[in-house]
């Protein structure tokens, strides 16, 4: 079997797949900004065999198109399903930029979920797309990552990008000039406008 190079990458999910996933995303906020006592119970969804493949996956909250919260995982170590609870709750209650997410917050909540390609390594800087790769940029124990749609929201060039995920990381805004490595992905991201209502 071949593949097309060009096709950009998916996780291949139908349009129900992503609706179990964005309701879990949903609910799980609920869940867990409520202080609900009882585990999260996954058994109402439809848990595909899709959903149970090990992704990388991240959870970005915004209230009137600013950001609320966002966490990620960039190693796929859990169930696609699972991947999604965690992040949602972590983006919610954890992100150190924040505080938690309040009852009153939650109506407000923009939820956007971003499933995330394997991560590769790039030897030249070159290789980055811009609005197409998300980015990481390592350079000792400095690390930071773009996920593929901020710089086209911030309406950044490339060399705005590096600039601007150097300084995430703790770096020099020219830091990303030397002594880096960078890593690349592409996601698929998934809103309430991407889901019938």
């Amino acid at each position: 079997m071949t593949t097309d190079k060009n096709k950009p990458w998916s996780p291949d999910l139908s349009a129900a797949e992503e609706t179990t996933l964005f309701t879990i995303a949903n609910d799980s906020l609920a869940w867990c900004v409520e202080h609900n006592q009882k585990p999260f119970d996954f058994s109402p969804y439809n848990i595909t065999e899709k959903l149970k493949i090990p992704r990388a996956t991240f959870v970005t909250l915004k209230i009137n198109a600013i950001l609320r919260g966002c966490i990620g995982s960039l190693e796929p170590s859990l169930p696609l399903y699972q991947s999604i609870h965690d992040n949602a709750v972590n983006a919610a209650m954890h992100d150190p930029r924040f505080p938690a997410v309040t009852t009153n917050e939650l109506p407000q909540l923009d939820v956007h979920i971003s499933i995330l390609s394997p991560i590769t390594t790039i030897a030249n800087i070159d290789e980055f797309k811009l609005g197409e790769h998300g980015i990481i940029i390592q350079k000792g124990y400095h690390r930071a990552v773009f996920l593929p749609e901020v710089a086209i929201e911030q309406n950044w060039n490339v060399e705005q990008t590096l600039s601007y995920l150097s300084q995430k990381a703790g770096l020099p805004p020219d830091g990303w000039k030397s002594g880096t490595t960078f890593q690349v992905f592409s996601s698929v991201s998934i809103g309430s406008e991407d889901i019938p209502q």
